[in-house]
């Protein structure tokens, strides 16, 4: 008996390889106009695997979903613990379960018209021009291989996309710049409902940090670092001695049972070039993540509409090209893309403090990322920390934080 296909459609205008925050948005955006899209999901639901705290701006949140449901917290307060002190900033936030916030997205973007495969692996795929692609889909559970055929394909497919078959988008990864988060899911919420707490000290990691966000029921907590600051596979029991041994997070955490275990790459580093022929990336696949602090949600929300928008006005005129494609990039750098190039600047610069001491790297954020918190003579004592004792943030700033 001749195995069932995959999908009963050989020939969409866009395939979207991955079913996350970035490929649904896009696949939901495109639909409703009226667009054939097939969206490719390799996991047998949306967000079932993602390692993420799940934390980012509200208004990125408000835009896509109706259901008060879908969220867990309102975050007002980001407090950020350092080794001299705290730095608190007023904010307008949410968290949620990647598991249930992107299954949520996939299923909108399925009502809106596209066709959502779960289960099935993008392996392969090939130019033969502009507009038309091939793609090569194998079913997880079956083995059924099926190829169809596209005008666009767009990559959001995370960190080790297949994009990367394509030597103009293979170049351009960074691993070195790439991180490794494991993110736990642990019984009650230790800390204000409407708080995350953010630790950075060196004896978790000289340049990576360990959080606590607030969820329903539950708290996602976890810890990240660049591979190169990794020590080698020390990671999880960096995370081990944060939930049992780290004096300001284990009076919070010991002893609490674990509902779920998560961790992945976040790439860092985002690429120059994010369009080829009839190709596009997206959130993760294009490296779009804050090298600070890890964030990519509103990222990869922006990146998903510049996306729709373009390939929309690509089949209006029908040219698929790198060239027409390039407006793109173009968008991105508008919306976002010269702030994330700031800040992978800003991080060679904080890794190579790393050669002064453990702390340095923490020090030059601090004076960096919270440098509106604190006049300028504090900044020196951070600077000198600990020879003129504790810095000594403003009480009152009108700086609210976002993500961006």
């Amino acid at each position: 008996m001749q195995k069932p296909l995959i999908t009963h459609k050989s020939n969409f205008e866009v395939v979207i390889i991955g079913a996350g925050i970035a490929g649904s948005v896009a696949a939901r955006l495109l639909a409703s106009k009226g667009i054939s899209v097939l969206l490719v999901e390799k996991d047998s639901f949306s967000g079932k695997t993602t390692a993420c705290g799940g934390l980012f701006d509200r208004p990125y949140f408000d835009r896509y979903v109706n259901d008060p449901n879908i969220m867990e917290q309102e975050i007002r307060k980001n407090i950020f613990h350092l080794p001299w002190g705290d730095v608190v900033y007023e904010c307008n936030q949410v968290t949620v379960k990647r598991r249930i916030y992107d299954r949520y997205l996939a299923e909108k973007a399925k009502k809106a018209g596209a066709e959502l495969v779960n289960s099935v692996k993008a392996i392969n795929f090939s130019l033969e021009a502009p507009g038309k692609v091939t793609i090569k889909l194998k079913h997880i559970l079956s083995g059924k291989e099926q190829k169809v055929r596209a005008k666009c394909v767009i990559f959001a497919d995370g960190p080790n996309t297949l994009a990367q078959k394509n030597p103009k988008f293979a170049k351009q990864v960074k691993k070195k710049y790439w991180a490794y988060a494991y993110a736990y899911e642990v019984e009650g919420i230790p800390v204000p409902k409407d708080e995350v707490h953010i630790y950075f000290a060196p004896q978790l990691f000289s340049w990576g940090y360990g959080w606590i966000f607030p969820d329903k029921q539950e708290s996602n907590v976890g810890v990240g670092t660049l591979l190169s600051q990794s020590e080698g596979k020390k990671i999880k029991k960096k995370l081990f001695y944060f939930l049992n041994a780290f004096p300001p997070s284990a009076r919070l955490l010991k002893d609490r049972s674990i509902k779920d275990k998560k961790g992945g790459h976040i790439p860092m580093w985002m690429f120059r070039k994010l369009t080829d022929d009839s190709q596009l990336l997206l959130g993760d696949a294009g490296g779009m993540v804050s090298p600070l602090f890890g964030a990519g949600i509103d990222y990869a929300i922006d990146a998903a509409e510049a996306a729709a928008q373009v390939v929309s006005d690509a089949l209006t005129v029908n040219n698929f090209s790198a060239e027409f494609l390039k407006r793109y990039e173009q968008i991105i750098e508008q919306r976002f893309g010269r702030d994330l190039r700031k800040q992978m600047l800003l991080t060679r610069i904080i890794l190579l403090a790393k050669k002064f001491g453990k702390l340095w790297p923490i020090k030059i954020l601090s004076v960096i990322a919270f440098g509106n918190k604190y006049s300028r003579w504090q900044k020196i004592k951070i600077l000198v920390y600990p020879f003129l004792g504790k810095p000594r943030a403003l009480r009152e700033t009108d700086k609210v934080l976002n993500h961006k």
